[in-house]
C-alpha cells in the first residue's frame, strides 16, 4: 500500500505538518509512506480559460502541479491535514484543487478507488464549510472519504503542548487503520 500524507498548510512545522507526519508514523508499517508539503511545490493559480474542458488537461505546464497531482494518482489512501483559513482551505491547497478542475469531466473519474482520510486544524470554527469543500471534490472525483477529524490548535506546536488533541488524532489514526486493514 502506498500512503501519502498532504499537509495544505502554507506554515512549515505547524500543527497540520505535525499531524499528518503522525498519522504516517503511525500507519508506516502498513506500507510505503510519503509526506509532501503542498506550499512546497509552485503550483500557479487557475487562469479560468477552460481549455481544460476540451484538452482534458490543465493548459498550464510550467509549474509542478502535475508532479503533485500524480503523486494522488500513485498513491491507494491520502491523508490531507488542512488548517482552516476564513471556513475553507488556505490558498495553497485551494490553488491545487483549482488546478485539479483539469479532470472536472473525465468518465473515469481519477481518484476512484482512493480512500482519503482528513485531518482538519482550526483555532474555533469554519470546520463545516472547510470539510464539505473537500467532501464533494474528493467525491466528484471518485474518492472515497473514509474519515475525517477536527483538531483545535492556532500556535505552532499547539497540537504537541495538547494531549487532549494528540489523543484524538491517535485515536482517529487508530479507527483508521482498522477500516484500511479491515
Amino acid at each position: 500500500m502506498r500512503i501519502l500524507g498532504v499537509s495544505g498548510s502554507p506554515r512549515e512545522g505547524g500543527n497540520s505538518d505535525t499531524a499528518v507526519r503522525k498519522a504516517l508514523q503511525m500507519l508506516e508499517d502498513l506500507g510505503e509512506t510519503r509526506f509532501i508539503r503542498v506550499a512546497d511545490y509552485n503550483i500557479k493559480h487557475c487562469i479560468g480559460c477552460r481549455e481544460c474542458m476540451k484538452l482534458m488537461r490543465c493548459i498550464i505546464d510550467d509549474d509542478e502541479f502535475q508532479l503533485v497531482f500524480d503523486e494522488w494518482l500513485s498513491s491507494d489512501l491520502i491523508i490531507i491535514s488542512d488548517p482552516v483559513y476564513w471556513h475553507s482551505p488556505p490558498g495553497v491547497m485551494k490553488d491545487f484543487i483549482d488546478r485539479s478542475h483539469a479532470v472536472y469531466a473525465h468518465t473515469d473519474p481519477p481518484f476512484r478507488g482512493k480512500k482519503v482520510a482528513l485531518i482538519s486544524v482550526a483555532t474555533g470554527g469554519g470546520f463545516e464549510t472547510h470539510d464539505k469543500i473537500f467532501s464533494t471534490w474528493l467525491r466528484h472525483y471518485g474518492a472515497e472519504l473514509i474519515g475525517k477529524v477536527r483538531l483545535y490548535a492556532q500556535e505552532k506546536d499547539d497540537l504537541l503542548r495538547r494531549p487532549s488533541q494528540m489523543n484524538r488524532l491517535e485515536s482517529f489514526i487508530s479507527d483508521l487503520r482498522g477500516k484500511i486493514t479491515g
